[in-house]
């Protein structure tokens, strides 16, 4: 799966289409938990560790080398490269065409796009193999379609199973089918999962590998890989981002997989300014549990995002003409940690203690760590697309510069004109 800072995913044109509504919203009200129970339980299913200290930025010579389990595969001049770091880069294609990898659990298999169809290759550059052909898409394509293409793809967790949705170009925007299905990397012809109308949204696996929760415009269902006890597990009114895309919830699974965590912010902001965000848990046997609200900027200004752990949620919130970070957590409890301007949140690092954030500056990015000043984790010139190697440990973008950093050093240029990336951390 992507790791980025950023969880969510901004659909453009085409993701406002409406969705079949189901129930009555869950928001307007929800059950009484025991929050000190859930808290409590959130505690040992996610097995919280001691919380590291803050690191401290130095100028440092050396960085720190990359884990040797380390993988990662990026596209450049539309020619994809596996980069080790115990080991020399590996070319994997040369056609010039070919984008978007993504890379499998265990590090053993690409797939990506080349003119609009889906591929695999082993990680060696061995066993190309064409998943989901033009031949194969043609029989969804509607006659308002100019063509058709595969969107949001990624392995299932553990597995080579590709799962993806379609999505159609037209004159005047891409329109998504709202489907979900599957294809073997290794063997096998694509599978539908969920028809064209039933899926869209952003899918997220449980941990133990038995769910999947589909986040969508109004809703979030929940089913088994294969499609089956498909149904509606929560309910809200759609957010309203005043454009063309679609807000899909964040999903944060709790580690024993007995239910997950979600945060829906305020469904018409500019209309009801005061209509506060609501923090959720949805077990999967039993109702809805709304744990804290609170009032944020809109939507489209920053995205709240709930903590890896299911525990905290940060958002931002408007006071006195200034932006403030907060952390609210499953008790309730609100904390500030930063003021300043045009806050938007990245997301957590993996230890559900730091959140990455930007303040005015886009270039400005910082990691704050709870109980001290913020780290800064930007070098400099355009930052874009991070992903979490480890605790203190990150990929980015520094232009088309592909750069892996060990906090507190400087960071290491892996290539030069990358225009994307994926990388996999297995034993």
């Amino acid at each position: 799966m992507k790791k980025y800072f950023a969880l969510l995913i901004l659909i453009l044109a085409g993701l406002a289409c409406s969705l079949p509504f189901s129930g009555t919203p869950t928001e307007s009200a929800p059950p009484t938990p025991d929050v000190a129970t859930l808290v409590a339980e959130n505690l040992t299913a996610a097995a919280v560790g001691t919380v590291p200290p803050a690191p401290v930025v130095t100028d440092t010579p050396s960085p720190a080398p990359a884990p040797a389990n380390l993988s990662v595969v990026y596209a450049r001049g539309g020619n994809l490269t596996l980069w080790r770091e115990s080991g020399s880069p590996v070319n994997l294609t040369s056609g010039g065409q070919d984008d978007s990898p993504v890379l499998s659990d265990d590090g053993q298999v690409i797939a990506f796009l080349r003119n609009k169809e889906l591929y695999a290759i082993r990680a060696d550059g061995s066993g190309e193999r064409l998943l989901v052909s033009q031949a194969y898409m043609e029989s969804f394509r509607t006659a308002d379609m100019l063509a058709i293409r595969p969107v949001l793809f990624d392995f299932a967790p553990g597995s080579h199973d590709v799962y993806f949705s379609l999505l159609g170009d037209t004159e005047v925007f891409p329109i998504p089918l709202d489907d979900l299905q599957r294809v073997n990397a290794d063997a096998g012809a694509p599978v539908v999962v969920l028809s064209a109308g039933s899926g869209g949204g952003k899918w997220t696996f449980s941990p133990d590998r038995q769910w999947l929760a589909l986040a969508q415009g109004n809703q979030i269902r929940v089913l088994r890989p294969d499609g089956s006890e498909n149904r509606v597990a929560f309910s809200f009114t759609q957010v309203s981002t005043y454009s063309e895309w679609t807000y899909f919830p964040q999903v944060v699974w709790r580690n024993d997989s007995a239910g997950f965590y979600t945060v829906v912010p305020a469904s018409a902001a500019l209309d009801n300014p005061a209509e506060p965000t609501r923090f959720y848990y949805i077990p999967l046997t039993g109702d809805p549990a709304k744990l804290a609200e609170f009032v944020t900027v809109p939507v489209w200004q920053s995205f709240p995002y709930i903590s890896p752990d299911g525990i905290k949620v940060a958002y931002v919130r408007e006071s006195g003409g200034t932006q403030e970070l907060h952390v609210i957590d499953a008790s309730t409890a609100d904390r500030v940690y930063a003021a300043g301007s045009a806050f938007t949140i990245l997301g957590w690092n993996p230890d559900s203690e730091r959140v990455a954030f930007h303040a005015a500056d886009p270039l400005v990015v910082s990691l704050q760590s709870f109980g001290a000043a913020p780290t800064l984790i930007s070098e400099g010139g355009p930052f874009s697309g991070p992903q979490w190697v480890g605790n203190e440990k990150y990929l980015f973008k520094n232009g088309e510069e592909l750069r892996l950093r060990q906090l507190p050093g400087a960071s290491v240029i892996l290539e030069n004109g990358v225009e994307s990336y994926d990388f996999a951390l297995f034993p």
